[in-house]
């Protein structure tokens, strides 16, 4: 699916950040959040965008956006806490352009600071693609889904399964490694499917 996307900038505490948003015709409101940069992430990330391909196909506004120093928005990586300022910005932008239910998203580091970041952003749900689980905290009251492949090191299936419960769903997509090579056809499935199911709420 083919998004036709507006360029956008966001400001997180003086600093311009690039985004880009397709908007939607119904109220779910979805920031998708990229991988560590120092790895090479941005938001042209393969898994990023397909999560966003999900969301608006369900017809959600959608919003990606590189985090500071990664791509053409300003700033240096700060390791995590600026980042999660930078997911507030972009979560308050994105309520003000498209109204509704809000959902935030990531993708490996990304999924670590949507996670940060739901509570203070009013995040109604969340889905974390790949979230390294020694490093995840998160909020018992905010519908999760967390998404993985069984044979991931980074986010172990095990080990996520100890964060599942009620209220939180942990999807294990045989044969997937954290690059999401193959397996990226099941992601979007789950995504769209939960996109799906908040609409419904």
């Amino acid at each position: 699916m083919t998004l036709a996307e507006t360029p956008c900038t966001i400001d997180s505490g003086g600093l311009a950040l690039e985004g880009r948003v397709p908007r939607g015709e119904r109220p779910l409101a979805a920031v998708v959040m990229h991988p560590h940069p120092l790895y090479g992430g941005d938001m042209h990330n393969h898994v990023v965008a397909a999560l966003c391909a999900a969301f608006a196909a369900a017809g959600a506004s959608t919003l990606r956006f590189n985090f500071r120093g990664a791509g053409r928005s300003e700033g240096e990586h700060e390791g995590g806490a600026a980042e999660t300022g930078d997911a507030l910005a972009a979560a308050a932008w994105l309520r003000a352009e498209a109204p509704g239910t809000l959902l935030l998203a990531g993708y490996s580091f990304g999924a670590l600071v949507a996670a940060a970041a739901a509570a203070e952003a009013g995040a109604a749900a969340l889905l974390l693609a790949s979230p390294p689980a020694g490093a995840l905290a998160l909020r018992d009251t905010i519908p999760t889904v967390m998404i993985t492949g069984d044979a991931d090191p980074i986010a172990p299936a095990d080990a996520l399964a100890a964060l599942a419960g009620p209220g939180r769903r942990l999807v294990a997509v045989p044969g997937v490694d954290h690059g999401w090579w193959p397996g990226i056809e099941e992601l979007e499935r789950e995504a769209r499917g939960f996109a799906d199911f908040l609409l419904a709420r």
